[in-house]
């Protein structure tokens, strides 16, 4: 069974009773959780703890895995409970790429000319000691990436990132990573009474709509006009909403039509991949015993007859817990759609799928129409 460390201010704690990590693709920062007995016996390979725990909020910390880090960062919040049988203490933290989702971004000049997304997130988040890599061609330079006033760090990056089509997220070594979902695919597929401790799944439309459009401003260009700097837009359609709902947005930054259609592709395909969303529990962190980590981002393979699911289906987070209920992994999954960089109606419509005796299978939409792994 890999081992599951807790560092805080390098010092090992062994003493915790659960804990718990969680990473996905759509969000900054690795989180964990975890419950601790206020004191512990000594080991072969760490002491024993007597006195009152030193940890608070601050504490440099670090979770590892199987000896690989997990998260680097700071201890959040510090609780402690007690009754007359027990005393337990609870602290929970996020790796260091939290400074720049919650602190403001503050740079003098506050425009940059001439730079592409990786350069930009690098100049925001160095102040923080956050290192920024990418895994994928972050595209042309932008003429211009200017701060709004009291937007964080974060969020500037993420502005600018949505026009490129990438994702941001945490890289499991206290840095940013700028990627894209879907490029790497599971080898084990989630199968209802196989590998599925439990599941549950859910299909909401309220929040889709049948047309996207942008509209902003142009990048300043000193062949540009003042008619051409005010109107230019991007839109797409959702087909699979067939009433009239439609979505009007203002671009977050300058740019092009292209852009704007981009920005306009990003916000459907969000919406359209997230409104087919399950939660699935296994047992264990890896795919396969000594296989690879259960990880974000990885296009998996589900068959539930009981969620009336088969099909290619992304892994947007994953929660690794270690407590009374053992060692399991908690696999949140989504459509491929969510993070997919073309327009939702911009391929050959597909063909509508049948359930056993002719029932509608309402993941459609959202599943992928490949092969099944072998």
């Amino acid at each position: 069974m890999d081992d599951l460390e807790l560092l805080v201010n390098g010092m090992n704690y062994s003493g915790w009773t659960s804990l718990g990590v969680t990473r996905a693709i759509d969000a900054a920062t690795t989180a964990f959780t975890a419950t601790l007995t206020e004191r512990w016996e000594g080991g072969e390979s760490s002491a024993a703890q007597v006195e009152p725990w030193p940890i608070l909020p601050g504490d440099a910390c670090e979770v590892r895995l199987a000896s690989f880090p997990m998260v680097i960062g700071y201890v959040d919040i510090f609780k402690s409970s007690y009754s007359s049988t027990d005393h337990t203490i609870n602290i929970q933290g996020r790796d260091k790429v939290a400074d720049l989702v919650d602190c403001s971004a503050v740079h003098a000049p506050d425009e940059w000319k001439n730079i592409d997304l990786l350069r930009f997130a690098q100049a925001l988040a160095a102040p923080f000691g956050v290192t920024v890599t990418a895994d994928i061609d972050v595209g042309q330079p932008f003429p211009v990436c200017k701060l709004q006033q009291g937007e964080t760090a974060f969020k500037a990056i993420e502005r600018y990132a949505r026009q490129r089509k990438a994702l941001l997220m945490p890289d499991g070594a206290g840095g940013l990573l700028i990627t894209r979902a879907g490029v790497r695919r599971a080898s084990t597929a989630l199968v209802q009474g196989e590998n599925i401790l439990n599941a549950s799944g859910t299909i909401d439309h309220s929040q889709r709509f049948n047309s996207y459009l942008v509209k902003g401003q142009a990048s300043y260009s000193p062949d540009s006009t003042g008619e051409t700097e005010a109107h230019i837009e991007g839109g797409v359609t959702d087909s699979g909403i067939k009433r009239y709902r439609p979505m009007l947005l203002v671009a977050e930054t300058g740019g092009t039509s292209s852009s704007l259609q981009d920005r306009a592709t990003w916000e459907a395909n969000s919406r359209i991949g997230k409104s087919a969303a399950a939660s699935i529990s296994v047992q264990g962190w890896r795919q396969r015993p000594d296989g690879a980590l259960w990880e974000p981002g990885l296009l998996v393979y589900v068959r539930s007859s009981w969620l009336r699911l088969d099909g290619w289906m992304l892994i947007r987070q994953v929660t690794y817990e270690r407590g009374e209920d053992g060692t399991t992994a908690k696999l949140e999954i989504v459509s491929p759609q969510a993070f997919d960089p073309e327009p939702p109606d911009g391929k050959d419509a597909k063909k509508s799928k049948a359930g056993k005796k002719g029932q509608r299978n309402i993941w459609d939409e959202a599943i992928g129409e490949e092969d099944p792994p072998k």
